[in-house]
């Protein structure tokens, strides 16, 4: 993997009776709208909500399937605040994600 991956859920999804969309998601839905220039730079998969989410396993781990989350490119040393599995940076938290992505390339990140 040569970019940086971000994993997000697809939205709406079922769950229960009710149609749904994950807030910290859409949070970066949002901030891929006001910076579409990352997308020059990341890759971006939009992941069913049902569990195994065979996409996210290889790379974070059965038990860490939660979103949203960014997994570095291959080779990329762990910044403050990435957490690592497998030799591999990520972040899990939107907020943390966006403040990565408009540090590392640009833009406008999440307002404190």
């Amino acid at each position: 993997m040569s970019k940086d991956l971000l994993f997000i859920l697809a939205a709406p999804f079922k769950d229960g009776d009710a149609n749904w969309f994950c807030r910290d998601c859409a949070m970066l839905e949002g901030a891929l709208l006001a910076n579409p220039h990352w997308l020059d730079h990341i890759e971006v998969r939009r992941v069913a909500f049902p569990r195994p989410r065979a996409d996210v396993i290889p790379l974070l781990g059965e038990d860490n399937q939660g979103l949203p989350a960014l997994v570095l490119a291959e080779g990329k040393e762990a910044p403050i605040g990435a957490r690592s599995h497998n030799g591999r940076a990520h972040f899990k938290d939107a907020s943390g994600i966006a403040a990565y992505l408009a540090k590392t390339y640009g833009g406008a990140g999440p307002h404190p």
